[in-house]
């Protein structure tokens, strides 16, 4: 008899977590990788985070449009080439924020 073949179905909810987990890792290996692409200007790391909160009401319909292109898979399309990177340059400017917040207060003591 041969062996039985299970279909593990991935829920939507899991399926996004997992795209949120996967995006912040490579955000974080972005950064530790390329240290030399953070802004440490006050003035740049602030012009990233109102494109990056901009952006974020672009997703919806960059997706919608991906999606009724008419392209093979464009649901895959939409998730892993407009949702996926956006996800990214958000979690990277996130990273950005941070290190410039402890890299500022690196002589502060209470």
């Amino acid at each position: 008899m041969p062996p039985s073949r299970e279909v593990v179905v991935l829920s939507v909810q899991a399926f996004v977590i997992c795209i949120a987990i996967g995006s912040a890792l490579v955000a974080l290996w972005l950064n530790l990788r390329f240290p030399s692409l953070m802004p440490w200007s006050m003035r740049v790391l602030l012009v990233h985070l109102v494109v990056a909160l901009l952006i974020v009401y672009a997703v919806d319909p960059a997706m919608a449009f991906v999606g009724a292109s008419g392209i093979p898979w464009a649901r895959l399309v939409s998730v892993f080439g407009v949702a996926f990177p956006i996800l990214v340059y958000e979690f990277l400017v996130g990273a950005w924020l941070i290190r410039l917040a402890q890299s500022s207060g690196a002589g502060f003591r209470a």
